[in-house]
């Protein structure tokens, strides 16, 4: 199995646990003499198979991810750059305070053409990268 597999099991088996916890909270508590589709205790062991199960699969996709580290690092970050820009005000002009008493003048370090500019960098950055973690992640067996 590669990490894009493994990956994609992640998923599946996280997806699996938030189902047998949801049976398991719904269906411990039950009406003597009502029927229950799902014991709890076998609802618990199962749920606890799957976290183990879980633990296994993402050890082995972090040993298997030690290779590009530094790269998974630098994505997240760029996204997170990407998002903080997004939010930085570049906004240039006349501003009047609040009293009306004062008009100001207000300039941007970085302009909005700038910051866009910028943005478009960190975007196409972030999907080489992407790229080359898709690759890996293709090749490389756990």
């Amino acid at each position: 199995m590669n990490i894009s597999q493994a990956l994609k099991q992640k998923s599946r088996i996280i997806r699996d646990i938030q189902r047998e916890s949801s049976r398991l909270y719904k269906w411990n508590i039950y009406t003597v003499g009502s029927t229950v589709p799902y014991e709890a205790k076998e609802t618990y062991q199962i749920w606890l198979n799957l976290k183990e199960e879980l633990i296994l699969l993402k050890s082995k996709i972090n040993r298997a991810n030690q290779g590009i580290q530094e790269m998974i690092f630098r994505l997240s970050e760029r996204k997170d750059t990407v998002e903080s820009l997004k939010a930085l005000s570049c906004i240039e002009g006349e501003k009047i305070t609040e009293s009306y008493s004062n008009i100001t003048v207000e300039v941007s370090s970085i302009s909005l053409l700038e910051r866009d500019k910028i943005i478009k960098d960190l975007e196409n950055e972030i999907d080489e990268i992407q790229n080359e973690i898709e690759l890996y992640n293709h090749k490389t067996q756990i």
